[in-house]
């Protein structure tokens, strides 16, 4: 018997999870994924955004803002990349200049400062951005927006609130829920029971609730399909973002905490079948409309294509609330910049919790998450680092200089890695210029010397996905 059921792994499901992991409940997140964080978390933006474009008076303009002021210290206690970039919305013509200005209001009224956001000349742009386009007339420069990696953002959060007693219970797909005295979820790995289930399935929210309540929204997934450059490019140091319209933010320039740059999304309602496939017509989109804010962009240094899902509601806006079964929470149609009010979310709906089950706070609880990073460290501390355990000066991923000690910390970690995708979630072998092309077959040794399986079961990212088929030169090692 559970406190809390939360359904759904990505960052809204951790960040919730890490929050409630702060009081007296017993909780267990329930994710149907071979691992945590594959949805919309796998496949995004990686911005946290200022509150520049949502309509003031929306649930994204108030979670926006507060989200984004709580991304830094969450970021310094669970040791969370973040890179505090600063972004600019670029008018590329004269006519696009009042928009720029009424943005410059609209960010105002959903509560960012006066010195947080200004708009800045033709020279100004010019002088930060060296690559920004010729056409660009003014931009409304945003201090507070930053950048963090959304993969990390979610295994950190679910890391931690493990570390503080929430279960994780991964495979394990909702099939049904009912409600008598208490909460009966029905899985492929038996019934769980609790007092109250939060629903954060992501492009499934909408499914997931109408196993027990009819939904008054519908989720209707949104692809968006991105290049990587290669981290040896300068193109931007801050988000260079157009003037967003009906379907987002627009396609974006990004530079990324790891030194890669990022340009997309496309914003295209597709089937759930489609929701994570590239296309011909979404990467020349994005080629097109990159050029209109950035030039010289060297596309032969692109070293990924990837595409990714946003669970778009019909009601337009972040749906936030208790059903009319007391105790049953939806937090559904959190697309961009849902990464950005995760943290804010999570307080919310720990109130709403709250109006259930009596809340009652850890005197023990621990905020603090740390992972090694050797990359980070100086000489004197790398040396101590190998001298204690020399697996952490074994290189096995060349482009991002990622050691066999770190990966086999992400393995043994809480929430550890099961798959080669797990470890590159948690630590990065595989995104860098080669694409795992060195470091795939080291990555497979080593995940299967530690979880004492065969090579031949190691899987890529899910159940099914083993990369090897068959030895061809002796026992398989």
């Amino acid at each position: 018997m559970y406190d809390v059921i939360i359904i759904g792994s990505g960052v809204i499901g951790a960040t919730i999870a890490r929050e409630l992991s702060k009081y007296n409940l017993k909780t267990i997140i329930l994710e149907k994924e071979f691992d945590v964080a594959l949805g919309a978390t796998m496949a995004n933006s990686a911005i946290v955004h200022s509150g520049h474009d949502p309509i003031p008076g929306t649930l994204k303009a108030k979670f926006n803002v507060l989200g984004n002021r709580m991304y830094k210290k969450m970021s310094e206690e669970l040791d969370i990349p973040f890179l505090e970039c600063g972004g600019m919305v670029v008018a590329v013509d004269g006519t696009q200049i009042e928009e720029l200005k009424q943005l410059h209001d609209r960010a105002l009224k959903n509560g960012l400062k006066d010195n947080e956001i200004r708009i800045l000349n033709q020279g100004e742009v010019r002088d930060m951005e060296p690559n920004i386009s010729d056409t660009v007339k003014k931009a409304l420069y945003l201090l507070t927006t930053a950048v963090t990696f959304p993969w990390e953002v979610a295994i950190a959060n679910i890391e931690n609130a493990m570390d503080n007693g929430v279960e994780l219970s991964l495979e394990t797909e909702v099939l049904d829920i009912n409600k008598d005295k208490n909460f009966k979820v029905s899985t492929t790995k038996g019934v769980f029971e609790s007092r109250v289930v939060i629903n954060a399935a992501g492009i499934y929210a909408d499914k997931v609730s109408n196993l027990l309540v009819k939904s008054n929204y519908e989720i209707k997934p949104r692809r968006g399909e991105y290049f990587v450059l290669d981290s040896d490019v300068n193109l931007v140091n801050s988000v260079i973002y157009p003037l967003p319209t009906e379907k987002g933010k627009g396609v974006i320039a990004t530079p990324q905490y790891h030194g890669n740059v990022l340009l997309g999304p496309t914003s295209d309602y597709v089937d759930l079948d489609d929701k994570t496939k590239t296309s011909e017509e979404g990467i020349s989109y994005i080629r097109d409309e990159i050029s209109k804010t950035i030039k010289n962009v060297p596309f032969n240094k692109v070293i990924r294509s990837f595409a990714g899902s946003r669970a778009t509601s019909t009601r337009n806006d972040f749906i936030i609330e208790e059903t009319d079964v007391k105790g049953f929470i939806n937090v559904a149609g959190i697309d961009s910049p849902g990464l950005t009010a995760a943290p804010a979310i999570s307080k919310y709906v720990t109130d709403l919790v709250g109006k259930r089950i009596k809340l009652t706070k850890k005197n023990d609880f621990n905020p603090v998450r740390r992972v090694t990073r050797i990359n980070k460290l100086d000489t004197e501390d790398l040396n101590e680092l190998v001298k204690r355990d020399d697996r952490f000066g074994h290189i096995v991923c060349r482009c991002e200089n990622i050691t066999e000690g770190e990966v086999i910390e992400s393995i043994h970690r809480k929430c550890g890695a099961r798959s080669v995708v797990g470890v590159k979630m948690r630590v990065r072998p595989g995104s860098g210029r080669c694409q795992g092309g060195f470091c795939q077959p080291e990555v497979i040794k080593i995940l299967a010397k530690e979880l004492k399986i065969d090579p031949m079961d190691i899987n890529y990212n899910k159940s099914g996905s083993q990369i090897l088929n068959e030895s061809t030169k002796g026992e398989a090692k």
